[in-house]
């Protein structure tokens, strides 16, 4: 499909771009849809520290939960996750299709080489293990007279 920005630059678009483009039901513009949102811990830590660590992609489900996030206040993660199960085929397609756009503009704007790495615990042995109250009542044994 093709829309023309201007009489001599005709602008294509994917079949996924035409998919999420013509789907009406968002809640967020397309736009801030598919960019990383700027009001996460990581993007305000980021503007705070000056710093600029990368931030995960965006996959469908995601999109999802901030999509009905918006509508939704008030809502657990739980119960949109229970909307998400009960979706149509068709709905969960646009999101996969809208997770697809994402990850294209995460790789336009932070590269190809980028992966997701998670934080390890740094010092294991250190790391007290948790005491359960079960495990404070002492036992002893049966006396037998």
């Amino acid at each position: 499909m093709s829309y023309y920005h201007s009489v001599n630059n005709p602008i294509t678009f994917s079949t996924d771009e035409v998919l999420v483009r013509n789907y009406r039901k968002f809640n967020l513009t397309y736009e801030e849809l598919i960019n990383n949102s700027q009001n996460t811990r990581l993007a305000k830590k980021n503007k705070k520290n000056g710093t600029n660590i990368i931030p995960r992609r965006q996959n469908a489900w995601i999109l999802y939960l901030r999509d009905k996030s918006r509508e939704m206040s008030g809502f657990s993660s739980k119960e949109i996750a229970k909307m998400w199960n009960d979706e149509p085929k068709e709905v969960v397609e646009v999101y996969e299709a809208a997770a697809r756009l994402a990850a294209e503009r995460h790789i336009e704007k932070y590269g190809l080489d980028y992966k997701y790495l998670p934080r390890r615990i740094r010092n294991k042995k250190n790391k007290k293990p948790k005491i359960s109250k079960t495990s404070r009542i002492p036992i002893t044994p049966p006396t037998t007279p």
